[in-house]
């Protein structure tokens, strides 16, 4: 069965060993990093490639289900697995006891028996060293989430995979500390890991932002503001309360959903930076916060709309989670294709043009 997956790219802006202010990288690069990733996944089950305690987390567990490592390009394909009991789509069981990228993956059902699992979705992530690149790939039957995929590259290169010069100490409250060195015996210098990506979106030389700028009558920013009670509310809701009684809140109803409108005529260059902080990967239909443009064509245009994405197919013979050398293998047959938006942006909007026909 032939699927699409829909791909968004993301620049790495830090990945390393870094000095408090100092951006300078004193070890650890891209491919250091996932190098010594695929070393702990070699020998890791499932269960274990969760990063943190997750006691002291909220939110979603994400462990790893595959990962491959392509001698050639030095390119890699991360197959992470975010826990999930429920929501839309099929839910999937992986083994967790079973060596990345060893065990099978089951469908949801009721009643399973056999194996014990880890119920979630894969997430898929082609990392390339040589372009400091990162691209999400998005299936129906997969999810994406970069924030997680962020954390879990952080917490696993600081918790969990082996480095010389890795130090763990202990806090005179008992807390403990993991950080790194030099390597030297008498240096007194620590380290932080850092890992950070932020989505691509389309060069100003495309010409796309250039004509939205030229329309751009206003921007509107979406937002959901929290309050415990009516009197912690900020004050423009209490003036807005008392004037226009039909904006009540709930009975109990702790948030309100408001929109800003501003007019503004920001330049394709102030767009372009709009559009790279607030655009998402992820955002669902029903997510309420976001940031757009009304334009004097009387439309409104959302920042998602302007990141940088392709679409890939690919023949899946079985249900379930794509392995990691699969996906490569489809990757590396257009590689240069698919890596032409991050490199030539024009280039690959042309391609997609004449594709078209816009």
């Amino acid at each position: 069965m032939m699927i699409t997956g829909h791909m968004n790219y993301f620049s790495i802006n830090e990945c390393g060993l870094y000095k408090h202010q100092d951006a300078k990288i004193y070890g650890l690069d891209v491919k250091e990093c996932f190098d010594r990733i695929g070393a702990w996944l070699a020998t890791t089950s499932l269960s274990d490639t969760l990063p943190w305690n997750e006691k002291f987390r909220k939110g979603s567990n994400c462990y790893c289900n595959d990962i491959f490592i392509s001698e050639e390009t030095g390119d890699v394909v991360l197959v992470l697995w975010k826990s999930e009991a429920g929501g839309n789509g099929t839910i999937y069981g992986a083994q967790e006891d079973a060596i990345t990228g060893s065990g099978k993956v089951v469908e949801y059902t009721a009643n399973h028996k056999g194996s014990k699992v880890i119920w979630g979705r894969p997430c898929y992530y082609w990392i390339i060293p040589s372009l400091n690149l990162v691209v999400s790939i998005k299936f129906e039957h997969s999810v994406t989430d970069s924030q997680l995929f962020q954390d879990w590259v952080r917490e696993a290169i600081t918790n969990k995979v082996k480095h010389p010069n890795k130090l763990k100490e202990t806090t005179p409250g008992g807390q403990i500390r993991l950080s790194f060195t030099d390597g030297t015996q008498s240096s007194e210098q620590r380290y932080r890991f850092g890992f950070d990506v932020s989505l691509k979106t389309m060069n100003t030389a495309d010409g796309k932002l250039d004509e939205l700028a030229q329309k751009i009558t206003h921007v509107i920013r979406r937002e959901t503001i929290s309050f415990s009670t009516a009197d912690d509310s900020a004050e423009w809701v209490r003036v807005f309360n008392k004037t226009l009684p039909f904006l009540k809140t709930q009975p109990k109803s702790t948030t309100r959903q408001i929109e800003v409108r501003a007019e503004a005529r920001p330049t394709p260059e102030q767009l372009k930076r709009i559009v790279e902080e607030y655009a998402k990967d992820n955002r669902k239909p029903s997510e309420w916060d976001n940031v757009g443009f009304s334009t004097n064509e009387k439309t409104t245009v959302w920042v998602d709309r302007y990141r940088l994405k392709h679409d890939i197919n690919f023949d899946q013979k079985e249900k379930g989670a794509i392995s990691a050398v699969k996906l490569y293998e489809q990757l590396l047959q257009r590689r240069d294709y698919y890596l032409e938006p991050a490199i030539d942006p024009i280039k690959s909007e042309n391609n997609i043009n004449q594709k078209t026909g816009t």
